[in-house]
Formats: C-alpha cells, sequence, structure tokens
C-alpha cells in the first residue's frame, strides 16, 4: 500500500534552492582557489568562501529548524486541541454559572447594593478555585450551581428555581484585588474627573468690560 504523499513547502523548497545555489558557488571558489598561486588572489578568495560557507551553513540551520518546528508542532496539534477544548468547556460552564448565581444574588439582595457588591465579589475572588476541580464541568450544571449558592451563603430555594428567576438589574464593578489596583482605579477615576472639569464649558457670567475713561465725580 503506497504511503501518503508528504507536504511540500515552498519554504522548504527556496531554502534548499539557495543551499545546492551556495554550495554550487562555493565549490567553484574552492577549486578556484586550489588552482591559483597570487597570494593576493588567494587571500580574496578565502575571505569569500569562508563568508559563503557561513551563509551555506545559517540557510541549513534554518530549514532544520523550520522542519523540526513543523514535527513538533504536528506532534502537540492533538493534546493542544483536547486542551483548547476543555478550556472551552470551561469559560462555556463559568459563564452559565455566573448568570445563574447572578440572579439568585439579585433575588437575595432584593435590592441591597452592599449586600449585592458583597455577594458578588465573594464569587469573583473564588470561583478560578472552583474552575480548577474536575466536577466543575462533569457534575449537573444545577448541582454545581446549588453547590456554589452554598459556599457564598445564598438561599438554596432561590439556587433551585434560577431559571425563573429575573435577571438582575445591577451589575457592581469588579473589586480591586491590591492596594495598588486600589490606587490605580482611584487615580484614573481623579485622572477622569479632572478630564471632564478641563473640558466642560464655562457657564460663569462674564464681568463688564471697564470703560476706557475715568467716569467724574
Amino acid at each position: 500500500m503506497p504511503g501518503e504523499t508528504p507536504d511540500i513547502f515552498e519554504e522548504d523548497q527556496l531554502l534548499a534552492r539557495a543551499a545546492r545555489m551556495d554550495f554550487a558557488f562555493a565549490e567553484r571558489l574552492h577549486n578556484k582557489a586550489l588552482a591559483t598561486e597570487e597570494v593576493a588572489e588567494l587571500s580574496d578568495l578565502a575571505r569569500a568562501y569562508t563568508r559563503l560557507t557561513r551563509s551555506l551553513r545559517q540557510t541549513l540551520a534554518l530549514l532544520s529548524k523550520l522542519r523540526a518546528d513543523r514535527a513538533m508542532a504536528e506532534r502537540e496539534a492533538p493534546r493542544r486541541s483536547a486542551r483548547d477544548l476543555h478550556d472551552q468547556a470551561i469559560d462555556e460552564r463559568t459563564a452559565l454559572v455566573q448568570d445563574a448565581v447572578e440572579r439568585v444574588i439579585s433575588a437575595a439582595a432584593d435590592g441591597d447594593e452592599t449586600l449585592h457588591t458583597d455577594w458578588c465579589h465573594r464569587f469573583d475572588r473564588e470561583v478560578d478555585d472552583w474552575t480548577e476541580k474536575p466536577d466543575w464541568i462533569v457534575d449537573d450544571v444545577d448541582a454545581v450551581i446549588r453547590r456554589v449558592c452554598k459556599a457564598l451563603g445564598l438561599p438554596d430555594d432561590y439556587a433551585q428555581r434560577w431559571r425563573d428567576l429575573p435577571d438582575p438589574t445591577f451589575f457592581p464593578d469588579p473589586e480591586p484585588a491590591t492596594p495598588e489596583d486600589i490606587a490605580a482605579a482611584n487615580a484614573a477615576a481623579r485622572a477622569f474627573t479632572a478630564g471632564l472639569q478641563a473640558t466642560a464649558p464655562d457657564y460663569t457670567p462674564a464681568r463688564p468690560a471697564k470703560p476706557p475713561w475715568r467716569p467724574s465725580g
């Protein structure tokens, strides 16, 4: 049974052709250097031969690297594909759980924005740890949602009927992770406010112009 036809890549052909030309030219210089007895000409030919053979070695090294990189990519493709599918499954499950938990938080907070914000920040802080566990994508999504809500202290009856709950109308800002992030957020807010103030129109009434003469007694 005949084997599969190997892929032919244009860059391989170009580099191989360049290597053959370099080799043919180097061989010609080598033969000419052996035939001459002039010291000056021999010195020039030797320098040209050295540069040309260096170029030949670099071309061959690049050709070898391209082939090795291509072979490695082919070997790792199945593993990369499986890892990408796994990461996609985690992202999809996380988005679904977050939507459900946000509905439960909104219903449980019942308009209390401070409580709502606290629950959302706790979810954001802990969700990365939950996604690293195998049961995050293996277990039934409703079981995962109830487990997350229980960990956050949310009512289980809301967690069980999360699909029937309305979408939240309040979305708190993300919690700054470090004091540096807090300082950066505050600085950005101050800069934004200063920019608004600088570009705001000035509605201060203009003072009447002074007359060019001094009024008499």
